[in-house]
């Protein structure tokens, strides 16, 4: 194997590693934050919380399977990121993009991440054979 293909090997490693870090500190604290309103939240439950519900099991499960299969859950986590930002476009009444950005904006990093640690390890499995 060159150094130019032990170096792309170890850069996919380091965003694939990155990404994971990211996306599960983002997918914890996402929990965290549902479950600790749930306990405490004293509002009665509408369709944004649903919407805000399946959006966070979706980022979750998108994370979980991205630790095994980048392409996949990269995939998941991107769209979901995106849904995301739309939602909280929709949904915040001040600061539109700060709750786009916030809200979907660490997914969208994990999830971009994911992809190309994907792309460029299936990249130098292709240029192996």
């Amino acid at each position: 194997m060159s150094n130019a293909d032990q170096s792309g090997t170890r850069g996919a490693k380091w965003m694939h590693w990155i990404a994971r870090v990211i996306g599960s500190l983002v997918g914890a604290l996402y929990l965290f934050i549902g479950v600790a309103s749930a306990f405490d939240d004293r509002t009665p439950w509408s369709w944004e919380s649903t919407v805000l519900t399946v959006l966070v099991a979706t980022a979750v499960l998108g994370i979980a399977v991205a630790w095994w299969r980048k392409g996949i859950g990269g995939a998941i986590v991107t769209a979901d990121a995106i849904v995301f930002g739309v939602f909280a476009y929709i949904t915040a009444r001040f600061n539109k993009a700060s709750a786009m950005l916030v809200s979907g904006g660490p997914l969208l990093v994990a999830g971009v991440l994911f992809l190309v640690s994907w792309w460029v390890s299936s990249a130098l499995q292709r240029g192996a054979r």
